[in-house]
Order: C-alpha cells, then structure tokens, then sequence
C-alpha cells in the first residue's frame, strides 16, 4: 500500500503542498499549514494490524523501525525511502506523571513527556531526524536545511505553558 501525506492550509484553502516544499505559510491566505495523511489509505490497515505492527517494530534493531519516531514511519512521512532517514534510534522515551502540576493546571491525570532524558540528552533528536532526511532527499542548502530547522522545531514539541504568578 502507498500511504501520502502532504501539507494543507488549516484555514480550508484550495491546495496540497508537499512535504518536501520549503513552505511556512498558506500561499492563499497566509494561514498556518498542517500536515494531513490520506486516510483512506490508513484506513486499509486494521486497527488491530496497526497496533501489532507498531509493537512489533517497537525497540528493535530493524534500521530504522527502532526508533521512537520511525516505527510509525507510516503516520510521519510514509514516502520516504529508508536509505534516506538519519537515525540514531531516537524516541521511546517515558512519560512521566506530573501529579503537582497538574493540580496547578486543574488536569487530574497529567503526564508529560521530557524528550531531553534521551539517549543523546537533547530533545532536538525527534525534530533532527526529520531535517536529516529531507537533507539527504532533496536539495536544500545546508543554511537553509539548519534555518529550516530552527523554525520547524518549535512547532513539533509539546505546548509549554508558562506557569502564572
């Protein structure tokens, strides 16, 4: 089965952009992107079928499904060939229970992941794999590859509330 996936314009503009394109906002309407999957596609795999693949990819030495973020290459970026992907396992980390925190935050059952108890201790491993995959695919300039980067980044880790004194 083929899976794709492409960027689309949050705000319902016309247009699929793909994930290769260096592109930050919609064309259209300066609106944000998202990253959409063809669910139809997703769709052909049973839930059950997806569950088994994903454990049994889970902490393997199967390049590059053992890592965190690759044994679920499928609902990342499904078109990317696996001699492209830079790995370094990166992922499966915990999570953790934030019982106080989520008191202050009025969540009953809150959990948090901290990416920067990593392997390497850097939480910029999830993003990096992406950044070196696409570098190794395609043509981007090493400067724009690092800029890309460092804008992208922000927006694949999880909110970080500001706490309010």
């Amino acid at each position: 089965m083929n899976y794709n996936a492409w960027f689309q314009c949050i705000n319902g503009c016309p247009g699929q952009f793909s994930l290769l394109e260096v592109i930050y906002r919609c064309p259209s309407c300066g609106g944000l992107l998202e990253v959409r999957h063809d669910m139809e596609a997703l769709r052909t795999r049973a839930s059950a079928a997806w569950i088994k693949l994903f454990d049994d990819r889970l902490r393997q030495n199967d390049y590059p499904y053992g890592s965190g973020v690759w044994a679920k290459k499928e609902w990342v970026v499904p078109f990317i060939d696996n001699e492209n992907i830079v790995s370094t396992f990166e992922g499966n980390t915990n999570l953790f229970w934030a019982n106080r925190y989520g008191k202050q935050l009025h969540v009953e059952d809150l959990w948090v992941k901290q990416c920067g108890n990593s392997h390497t201790g850097s939480f910029k491993d999830l993003g990096m794999t992406h950044v070196t995959k696409f570098r190794r695919r395609s043509s981007f300039s090493l400067s724009r590859t690092v800029l890309w980067f460092f804008l992208w980044i922000p927006t694949s880790m999880a909110v970080w509330p500001p706490s309010k004194k």
